[in-house]
């Protein structure tokens, strides 16, 4: 990869500056170099652990992981897929190791599995709790601290539910958590529309 030069306009003072992203730059903050005004926060991110549902497939969710943006993922999935209808993404959060992250999951709810699918049979809210514990955690629970429980899983207690709006995409979806972007097309114009039913 080459190194990106990146050319601002300070919204302090007013200078134009530079900064550079090189290649194994995990996160950088960039000041003016004049009046001190941050420019640009950045870090790399590993990729996504995802929960989709789709409307003709009530009582099943799908737990995947991807590098890329979810929207690009999806998309792929939903012309793949020939379905009538198009996945919903449920939910999306940022992983340090997608890959591992989604294995764990699909571990913890072995036995809610699809058999020879890549299926879940639990609700979303469930799901979405339990991708939170694995990808908050880094990996799996600590030494001694109970894992999420089939009961649990199965019937959550009640998680209080959003719908939410892309203001660019238009797109709408439910999630409990307070997203900082739209799963589909990564703006950050976020609008909370009401509480879920």
């Amino acid at each position: 990869m080459a190194t990106i030069e990146i050319r601002l306009e300070c919204q302090g003072c007013r200078k134009e500056c530079r900064a550079t992203i090189s290649h194994g730059t995990s996160s950088a903050k960039f000041r003016c170099s004049s009046c001190g005004h941050t420019l640009l926060q950045a870090r790399a991110i590993e990729g996504y652990v995802y929960v989709l549902s789709h409307p003709r497939m009530a009582g099943l969710i799908k737990v995947g992981f991807t590098k890329r943006l979810v929207a690009q993922e999806v998309q792929e999935l939903n012309w793949v897929s020939g379905l009538p209808e198009h996945f919903v993404v449920e939910a999306s959060f940022e992983s340090s190791s997608p890959e591992k992250h989604a294995a764990e999951i699909h571990t913890r709810l072995a036995s809610r599995r699809v058999q020879g699918m890549e299926y879940l049979e639990v609700d979303p809210p469930a799901a979405i709790r339990v991708v939170q514990q694995v990808v908050q955690a880094g990996m799996a629970p600590e030494a001694g601290e109970p894992a999420l429980s089939e009961a649990q899983a199965a019937h959550p207690s009640p998680v209080p539910m959003w719908r939410w709006l892309c203001g660019l995409c238009k797109n709408e979806w439910t999630v409990a958590a307070t997203p900082d972007r739209c799963p589909l097309c990564q703006s950050a114009a976020v609008v909370r529309l009401s509480a879920a039913a």
